[in-house]
């Protein structure tokens, strides 16, 4: 899908030096979150997706008011998710895979829910205390919160493990692998290596509830024969010693924070066999910490969500992980907005 219409940035609009250039549309960039999330939230792509493509059967079907839709429907289509030809709107490409509900790629579980927008909206009182709205590394609050949002994020992350498993050599240079796959949620990033290497072995580690969530996906892709579950919280449970060849965190140490991470760090040295790796995927901003806005962005989402999480840098990864034991820490490109980092046990 082509970068929508309004999506300029921020240098070209400050370039203009005009407040109306920079700061209105800055300050307005919650209104695309919230149309596309009230889109979802009213099925809209799925009553278009059954023939509903005007104003008035649309307003039947969702049961909204026609004012109202004509005028989300018309922001839709500015924003490029929907296509318009005289009263008729039609789904574009982009919408029909990814926002109908009925679609095997459908991505909208994690906007079904205003959560996030909710949590958001307490973000001053959050910088001012340092104290999260909700800590969503306690179990209770993890086993509510992560089933609905790994749905979603299995079909984001499905391309990105593929370029993983492949960087990996699994199932080419490397078979026969033993996979620990740490807070796994659907485990999107071991079953990529699990279908590219058919000896593959895995251990999937999360809370109970979590793992309902997780086995579906694995059965799904028809390997439950090779996996294994282990439930309970990572920063109690024992790795043990020397037990496999890759571990995996994947989207998982911008929750922890620096003092669990730099022992999730040793435990995973321990776990690993001599040349082992360690595979982390996370937000990763530049060292100077002043780009890109996303990992950035996402260090205030840790600061609402977590008591410690934050984004850190490859030169903060480099230094705990060597610290740890581990050498050969480099990053590897799989098409998101950070790199993989993977480092080799000594």
């Amino acid at each position: 899908m082509d970068k929508p219409a309004f999506a300029g940035t921020l240098s070209q609009l400050k370039a203009k030096d005009a407040p109306a250039a920079f700061l209105l549309p800055l300050h307005f960039s919650f209104a695309p979150s919230r149309i596309l999330t009230t889109a979802v939230q009213l099925h809209l792509f799925s009553h278009l997706n059954a023939g509903h493509d005007t104003v008035p059967k649309l307003a039947q079907a969702s049961g909204a008011s026609p004012r109202g839709l004509r005028m989300l429907l018309d922001a839709l289509v500015a924003m490029e998710v929907l296509e318009k030809q005289g009263d008729r709107y039609r789904l574009t490409p982009f919408a029909a895979r990814y926002l109908v509900r009925e679609s095997p790629d459908y991505v909208g579980h994690m906007l079904e829910r205003d959560t996030l927008w909710q949590l958001w909206t307490a973000l001053p009182e959050a910088v001012k205390t340092g104290r999260p709205v909700v800590d969503v590394t306690r179990q209770q609050h993890a086993e509510e919160f992560f089933p609905y949002l790994v749905q979603s994020l299995h079909i984001v992350h499905r391309e990105p493990a593929r370029r993983l498993a492949e960087a990996l050599g699994a199932g080419r240079s490397r078979r026969g692998l033993r996979v620990l796959d740490v807070a796994c949620g659907s485990a999107v990033w071991s079953l990529a290596i699990a279908g590219a290497d058919r000896e593959a072995r895995v251990t999937a580690l999360d809370f109970p509830q979590v793992l309902e969530v997780t086995r579906t996906f694995v059965e799904a892709c028809g390997v439950a024969d090779r996996y294994e579950y282990l439930p309970g919280n990572l920063r109690e449970l024992d790795f043990g010693h020397e037990r496999y060849d890759v571990i995996l965190l994947g989207n998982i140490v911008h929750g922890e924070g620096e003092r669990v991470a730099r022992e999730l760090f040793r435990k995973a040295h321990r776990a690993l066999a001599p040349a082992g790796r360690l595979v982390i995927i996370d937000m990763v901003p530049n060292d100077e910490r002043t780009g890109p806005p996303f990992p950035l962005f996402f260090a205030l989402n840790m600061l609402l969500h977590t008591a410690e999480g934050d984004t850190f840098t490859l030169a903060e990864y480099r230094r705990w992980l060597e610290e740890a034991g581990f050498h050969s820490v480099e990053p590897v490109e799989i098409g998101t907005h950070s790199p993989a980092i993977v480092a080799v046990r000594s």
